[in-house]
């Protein structure tokens, strides 16, 4: 059964998801222990800014359980209230992180290659089991179809997401655009992570440096003081004020000097604070493209009902994929049990049809005939026994009894095999 354990951004505080963050160079040690624990057979361990989530196969999932989450409160040096899914919904967990459902920004399309990076490195290690390794490998697929048949890709919305919008209009593109974020709160870090992530480079500005520092090592970005922002807004294509205080660097008439300076460049201006921290002023300066908050919840409008229609179609897909999995595995399972069946059956079949001919004398014709009523008699008293065990719950006691009842009725030997429950 596969299981997750972890925390991520819904439940868990960014001092938290830092206490257990794995840093690449430690990924290998720290999954190997963990793949160690009782009853775990397979383990991927994914670690990044947003969440750390175990995913594990095992045969004895609670115990699994009790093993991952006390690991991991032995790693953070408190004990942090984790998540814990089984079987169907550890799997539809997967699959929604993989298709970015339960990203901070929906549709982000970097969760794929990181859940992928974990598989690899899960791989490279040898940790990572048949049975994880094969749900994994589905999970990839799945992914792949949410963003093909979807659009969830497209579907992000965050002010990150709406800034960058507004930033294409004016500019064309914010690859490789000078991004200078004021503040180092909340909403600067997920306006900095996004842009980040759509190849800005990210310049954080803040009063206190430190802050400012710790951000921009969160988000690839570079910091600096708040006495240089003047400078930096000579330099910035895109700026993203998120501190409600006005520094005097905002104020019409030193924006003004710097357009100048600028020779009118174009400058997209985004304030995210209520009260807003840029004059509206600010915003008929030649070459200042300026929006607040009501001017990015209008450019959302259309994202968000486009984010509907798309994680109504994503979730669907994945409800098909689970239903297809779930059949998979019970398919699976029943094969050995059906195979030995068959050929006990057939094996019974051919020593009566043996002993018929000699009994008969009959020719070869008579023989061939005899053996092809007999292997379709076979066929026909196994065909609903045969379908019922694949459709056998994978999970579901009914299943597993079905399946168990099947080997102990005929008797037949089969590896693996469910015990029939006294």
């Amino acid at each position: 059964m596969l299981i997750a354990v972890g925390l991520n951004q819904k439940g868990a505080t960014v001092a938290d998801r830092e206490r257990l963050s794995v840093r690449a160079e430690e990924m290998a040690n720290v999954i190997q222990g963990y793949a160690a624990l009782g009853g775990v057979d397979g383990i991927v361990l994914l670690s990044t800014c947003y969440r750390i989530e175990v995913y594990a196969a095992t045969r004895c999932p609670a115990a699994a359980g009790v093993a991952l989450r006390r690991a991991l409160s032995e790693r953070a040096g408190a004990e942090i209230p984790f998540f814990e899914l089984h079987g169907d919904d550890a799997l539809r967990h997967m699959l929604r992180v993989a298709c970015s459902l339960e990203s901070a920004v929906l549709g982000e399309p970097q969760i794929l290659g990181q859940v992928k990076e974990a598989h690899a490195r899960a791989l490279e290690a040898g940790v990572a089991g048949r049975e994880l390794n094969a749900a994994l490998h589905r999970v990839f697929e799945v992914a792949k179809r949410v963003r093909t048949d979807t659009a969830i890709g497209r579907a992000g919305v965050s002010w990150g997401n709406a800034a960058a919008t507004l930033a294409e209009k004016v500019l064309g593109t914010v690859n490789d655009r000078r991004v200078l974020v004021l503040g180092a709160g909340e909403m600067a870090r997920l306006s900095a992570q996004h842009l980040r992530e759509q190849g800005c480079d990210v310049v954080v500005v803040n009063r206190t440096l430190a802050h400012a520092e710790a951000l921009a090592a969160e988000v690839g970005g570079t910091a600096r003081p708040m006495d240089a922002l003047e400078d930096e807004l000579l330099r910035a294509d895109v700026v993203v004020s998120a501190a409600p205080a006005v520094p005097p660097a905002f104020a019409p008439a030193a924006l003004a000097g710097t357009m100048k300076a600028r020779r009118r460049r174009d400058l997209v201006m985004v304030d995210l604070a209520v009260p807003r921290a840029i004059p509206a002023e600010a915003g008929a300066l030649d070459g200042v493209w300026l929006c607040d908050v009501d001017d990015l919840a209008r450019l959302t409008e259309r994202a968000l009902a486009d984010r509907t229609l798309a994680v109504a179609d994503a979730e669907r897909i994945i409800e098909e994929e689970l239903a297809r999995f779930r059949r998979d595995q019970a398919e699976r399972k029943a094969a050995p049990i059906i195979q030995a069946m068959r050929q006990h059956a057939a094996a019974i079949a051919r020593e009566e049809v043996d002993r018929t001919v000699k009994r008969l004398g009959a020719d070869p014709e008579i023989e061939r005939r005899l053996d092809a009523m007999a292997n379709a008699v076979v066929s026909k008293l196994l065909h609903a026994p045969s379908t019922r065990l694949r459709r056998a719950g994978v999970d579901g006691v009914g299943g597993e009894q079905l399946m168990a009842a099947a080997v102990e009725i005929f008797g037949l030997p089969v590896d693996g095999a469910p015990p029939l429950a006294r």
